[in-house]
């Protein structure tokens, strides 16, 4: 059997064989994913691996959950999570709770440790129903690998919940019609993405996705024209929770269709979906709690009116103009995740709730928050105040301290800022200059990112201005050339001009970051998109 395998969505380990003809003896749906029982226990044993600790963890929540029903001696006796198997007292509890005269069978088909060594199989003790949740966690291939550990484990897998994630031009079609015409429990997950699906129409119509919660589809970028989204994706209105579209012609006649009453996430990514068709899409998604929308066409204005929306990440792309938040009562995020966007207007209207906003550029049009308008970063009109954001992610090419400074008033309650830059920056002296209070830097301002310094006077004065000013600055993060990172003699120069010894937050530590190691998921992880983790 050859393999090859990616990574996919979320770290799962995706689907991506070719398979070849199996004994007969084989589980025929399953085939290609299950290699023989003697090499498992010998090569695979991640399997009884993760599963154990994922059993641990539901086993851990089991315990939090019903502490009041365990008698008083027996209280807090949690699995040890680094072992992710069952106590003794556990799976004595466990057989007490067996019908008088019955015994929990033992495993069948294997030894007594599972074939992970170390003691009695006490997973294979649990019901099925706790088995097959823990398999519908794994990865697709190591799901399937269960099947051989014993004869215990053989049937849970096709009535686990199903997770199946197949991606690339190297997927085996052919393996996943076999496993959805032999899976015979529900459906969590399918995930067909980034190739051309001759079969997607038909899988998606399989009954064994049949109340499916998560469905990610996308056809090859490459595909020219864009294939029309298929009316099956629609069908699952009432279970569907999360979904992924892309690559893909939204058809017209099927907008009126669309009603999700529980779909929580909703991405559209590459697609051709016309401005009435978007909006009719977002308002059949009453519950709808993250939207993002990346490179779509057909459209030139978003209108969010969306009473449970908590999150709204944007690529806007070029056919986009507008961006009007009405009525968003829950939106906390609002992120901009494309940083080349010009001639752009966004207006928030109503989001009484917003913490974080950005990144913002200094090529967007026009910026309107209730009263107050900017061009780009520039304000022109001052109005409203916006004291319920926290974070805030400004893109400010040339790195102007009065632009920012002005931009600062607008949010009195900012506690994080990320400010992004390539230029050498303006003429940045502000010690001879009037200043008046910034209620932020006296009293909120925490922490302060800055990618692109370069050390010259223009950001050394940037930088020295927050750290003389900000009263309660416990972080500043400097995000610089690999080589300047490393070089210990220019980092102690620059920590004896950015004037540390005076700051204003006795608190405030400095740090250097070569740009190689800094993570936006990681560093910036408030500013992320939630699609993807990056942004």
């Amino acid at each position: 059997m050859g393999r090859t395998g990616t990574v996919g969505f979320n770290g799962l380990v995706c689907l991506n064989e070719r398979t070849t003809e199996q004994k007969p003896h084989r589980i025929a749906s399953t085939a290609s994913l299950i290699p023989s029982p003697v090499r498992t226990r010998r090569r695979f044993g991640s399997p009884t691996a993760v599963v154990a600790r994922a059993m641990g963890v539901v086993a851990r929540a089991q315990a939090k959950r019903m502490p009041s029903q365990q008698p008083d001696g027996q209280r807090g006796c949690e699995p040890d999570p680094t072992m992710g198997v069952a106590t003794g007292a556990q799976a004595k509890r466990m057989r007490s709770q067996q019908p008088d005269g019955q015994e929990p069978s033992p495993p069948r088909g294997g030894s007594d440790d599972g074939g992970g060594g170390g003691g009695p199989d006490l997973i294979s003790l649990l019901p099925d129903e706790i088995l097959g949740s823990i398999i519908s966690l794994l990865p697709t291939k190591s799901g399937g690998r269960t099947q051989a550990l014993s004869s215990r484990w053989r049937p849970l897998w096709r009535s686990a919940p199903l997770n199946l994630v197949a991606r690339g031009t190297a997927v085996d079609e052919a393996a996943v019609s076999r496993i959805l015409a032999a899976h015979r429990g529900p459906a969590r997950r399918f995930c067909v993405t980034h190739f051309v699906v001759r079969h997607l129409d038909g899988w998606l119509r399989s009954p064994a996705l049949d109340a499916l919660q998560e469905l990610e589809f996308s056809y090859s970028s490459a595909a020219s024209p864009k294939p029309p989204m298929p009316p099956s994706a629609l069908r699952f209105s009432s279970t569907l929770r999360v979904a992924h579209i892309g690559c893909c012609q939204f058809p017209d006649d099927l907008a009126h269709k669309v009603h999700f009453p529980n779909l929580r996430q909703l991405t559209l990514r590459r697609v051709t979906i016309s401005e009435d068709s978007l909006h009719a899409m977002l308002a059949g998604c009453p519950a709808l709690n993250t939207l993002t929308l990346k490179f779509n066409d057909g459209f030139s204005r978003v209108r969010i009116n969306s009473p449970q929306l908590q999150c709204l990440a944007m690529h806007l792309g070029c056919t986009v103009q507008e961006l009007i938040v009405e009525n968003a009562p829950c939106l906390e995020r609002l992120l901009n995740c494309e940083c080349g966007d010009s001639g752009v207007r966004i207006a928030v209207i109503s989001a009484p709730k917003l913490k974080i906003l950005g990144p913002l550029t200094d090529w967007i049009c026009r910026l309107e928050f209730g009263t107050t308008v900017f061009q780009g970063l520039h304000a022109t009109r001052m109005g409203t105040v916006m004291r319920t954001v926290k974070v805030l992610g400004l893109y400010n090419l040339d790195l102007s301290l009065d632009v920012i400074i002005n931009f600062m008033r607008s949010f009195p309650s900012l506690e994080n800022l990320y400010i992004k830059t390539f230029a050498l920056g303006m003429e940045n002296e502000w010690r001879n200059k009037p200043l008046d209070r910034i209620e932020c830097l006296d009293l909120h301002l925490k922490r302060l990112v800055l990618i692109g310094y370069q050390g010259n006077k223009s950001h050394v004065d940037f930088v020295t201005f927050f750290v003389l000013k900000a009263r309660v600055l416990e972080s500043v993060k400097l995000v610089v050339e690999l080589s300047k990172a490393e070089d210990k003699r220019w980092a102690k120069n620059q920590r004896r001009e950015l004037l540390l010894s005076n700051r204003a937050s006795s608190c405030a530590k400095l740090d250097f970051t070569p740009h190689e190691s800094f993570s936006c998921q990681r560093d910036i992880h408030e500013l992320s998109d939630p699609s993807e983790n990056k942004c």
